[in-house]
C-alpha cells in the first residue's frame, strides 16, 4: 500500500473511532439530560471555546509554519509553548480570582465554582496536547496522532458514564464529563512527549518567539474573531429564544459535528502534505484535483446524511425530536471549511495570514446580522440558517483571496455544488413532503456532475498511477 494512502488512512481511523464514541456520548446524554439542561451545559462549554481561541495567540500556526524550517525541533515547540503558558497563567488567575462571579455569570449560581477551577487546569492541558499533537502530525505520525485523540474520546465517555451513574441528572453530567475527561486524555498525552519538556539546552530564543508572534498574530486576531463567529448563534439563541431551544441546537450542531470525522481526518493529513507539495513545487493540478475530490465527497456525505436523517432521529428521544430540522444547515460548517482548506492555501503560502481577518470580519458580521433577524422568528432553524450563510461568505473571500496570492484553484463546478446543497439544505430544513425524492435527485446531480473526476480517477488507479503515487516519488 503506498505511503501516503497509508498516512491517510491512519488519519481517518482516529476521528472515525473517535466518532464512534461520541455517536454513544451523544445519545446518551440527550437520554438523561433535559434539552434545557443541555443548553446550560452548553453556555459553559461556549465560554471554553472563546478561552480557547484566545490561549494560543496564533503561535500553534506559527509552530506549524515554521516546522520544516527548524532543524531543532524540541527547541522550536518550548519557545513556541512559552506565550500561551504565560497567557494560561493570567487567565486562569483571573478566573480563580472571580471565580464566584462567573459560576453566577454562566450557572446563576455563585457557589458552582468547580467548574470554574477545573477549566483552569484545562487551559494548561489544553495548550500541552494543542502543541504535542501539533508536533505528531508534523511528523505525520498518523496512527499515533489517531490514537491519542481517539483516547481523550474515551475518557470523556467513561467520565460521563461515571457521573451518569453517581445519579446526576442535569448539566453537570456533560461539564464534569467533558472537562475531566479531557484532562485526563491531556495528561496522558503530556506523560507521552514528555521528551520535548526537557530544559536541558534550553534557552528563551527572542528572534524565534518574535519570527513566530509576526506570522501568528494575524491568525489569532482572525481565530478570534471566528471564534465569536462560531458562537455569536448559540449566545443570540439564548438572548432571544429559551435554553430548550439552545439544547436543541446544540444537539443538532452534535450531530452535523460528526461530519468532523472526515474534516479533521483530511486536514490532519492535507496541511502537511500541502507544505510539502509546495516545497517540492508541485504543479497546481494536483491542488485542484484535491479541491475538486474533496468537493464531490462532502457533497455525497451530506445528501445520504439527509437521506437518512429520520434514521437518526431513532437515537433520541422525542424531547430532541425536532432536531433533525436544525442539523441540515448546521453540517454546512465542517463541509465548508474543510472545502476552503484546499483553496486558501494561496493565503498561507504567501505568509499574507492578516488576509484571514479579513475573512473572518464578513463571515461574524453576516452571521450576527443573520442571526438577530432570523432567530426570533424561526428559533434554533434560524441560527442554523444563518451560520450556513455566513460559512459559504467564509469559504467564497478565502478562496478569493487565497487566488489573489497564486495561481489559484477553480471555483465553478464548487459553486454549483454548494448552490445544490443550500437547496437541500433549505429544502430539509423548511420541508417535509417527499423530502427522500428531492435528496436523491439532487444526490443523483452531484454524482453527474462529478462523473468525469470520477472516471479520472478510476482510470488513474488502473494504471497504477494515482495522485498519491507522484506525490510520493522521492519515498520510493
Amino acid at each position: 500500500m503506498n505511503t501516503t494512502i497509508k498516512r491517510f488512512f491512519y488519519f481517518t481511523l482516529g476521528p472515525i473511532a473517535g466518532a464512534l464514541v461520541s455517536f454513544i456520548t451523544i445519545p446518551l446524554t440527550t437520554y438523561f439530560v433535559s434539552p434545557e439542561e443541555y443548553g446550560k451545559a452548553s453556555m459553559f462549554i461556549l465560554v471554553q471555546t472563546l478561552l480557547t481561541a484566545y490561549l494560543y495567540l496564533g503561535f500553534d500556526q506559527a509552530y506549524a509554519r515554521e516546522y520544516h524550517e527548524q532543524s531543532d525541533k524540541r527547541y522550536l515547540i518550548q519557545n513556541a509553548i512559552f506565550i500561551p503558558l504565560l497567557v494560561a497563567t493570567g487567565l486562569s488567575s483571573l478566573f480563580l480570582l472571580f471565580r464566584a462571579d462567573f459560576a453566577d455569570f454562566i450557572f446563576y449560581d455563585a457557589e458552582a465554582v468547580v467548574p470554574i477551577i477545573l477549566l483552569c487546569v484545562s487551559m494548561f492541558t489544553l495548550i500541552f496536547e494543542r502543541f504535542f499533537l501539533l508536533s505528531i502530525r508534523m511528523k505525520e505520525q498518523a496512527a499515533l496522532y489517531s490514537l491519542l485523540t481517539f483516547v481523550i474520546k474515551v475518557f470523556i465517555l467513561v467520565a460521563t458514564l461515571a457521573f451518569i451513574l453517581s445519579g446526576k441528572r442535569d448539566f453537570s453530567v456533560i461539564i464534569y464529563g467533558t472537562l475531566i475527561g479531557q484532562i485526563v486524555g491531556d495528561l496522558l498525552i503530556i506523560a507521552f512527549c514528555a521528551r520535548l519538556l526537557s530544559l536541558k539546552h534550553f534557552s528563551l530564543d527572542r528572534k524565534l518567539i518574535k519570527k513566530l508572534w509576526v506570522f501568528g498574530f494575524p491568525v489569532f486576531i482572525a481565530f478570534s474573531i471566528e471564534a465569536i463567529f462560531n458562537t455569536s448563534d448559540r449566545f443570540i439563541i439564548g438572548f432571544f429564544s429559551n435554553y430548550a431551544e439552545l439544547g436543541l441546537y446544540t444537539a443538532a450542531f452534535k450531530i452535523a459535528s460528526l461530519l468532523k470525522i472526515m474534516q479533521s481526518s483530511f486536514t490532519s493529513f492535507w496541511i502537511p502534505m500541502a507544505y510539502r507539495w509546495q516545497k517540492e513545487q508541485k504543479q497546481m493540478a494536483y491542488f485542484q484535483f484535491v479541491a475538486d475530490g474533496v468537493t464531490a465527497l462532502f457533497a455525497c456525505v451530506f445528501l445520504l446524511i439527509l437521506l437518512c436523517k429520520n434514521a437518526v432521529s431513532l437515537v433520541f428521544t422525542t424531547a430532541y425530536a425536532d432536531m433533525i430540522y436544525i442539523f441540515p444547515f448546521l453540517c454546512f460548517v465542517p463541509i465548508l471549511y474543510t472545502i476552503s482548506e484546499t483553496t486558501t492555501l494561496g493565503i498561507v503560502f504567501s505568509r499574507k495570514t492578516y488576509l484571514n481577518i479579513y475573512v473572518s470580519i464578513g463571515a461574524v458580521l453576516t452571521n450576527i446580522i443573520l442571526a438577530v433577524s432570523l432567530v426570533p422568528t424561526f428559533g434554533a432553524k434560524g441560527a442554523a440558517l444563518s451560520i450556513g450563510i455566513s460559512y459559504f461568505i467564509y469559504y467564497f473571500l478565502r478562496t478569493i483571496l487565497s487566488n489573489k496570492q497564486w495561481e489559484g484553484i477553480r471555483m465553478t463546478k464548487q459553486l454549483i455544488t454548494i448552490g445544490i446543497l443550500f437547496m437541500a439544505g433549505f429544502y430539509n430544513t423548511f420541508l417535509v413532503s417527499y423530502s427522500w425524492l428531492v435528496n436523491s435527485l439532487l444526490l443523483l446531480t452531484v454524482i453527474i456532475l462529478y462523473l468525469p473526476l470520477i472516471k479520472k480517477t478510476v482510470s488513474l488507479r488502473k494504471e497504477g498511477i494515482s495522485l498519491a503515487i507522484h506525490s510520493n516519488q522521492k519515498d520510493h
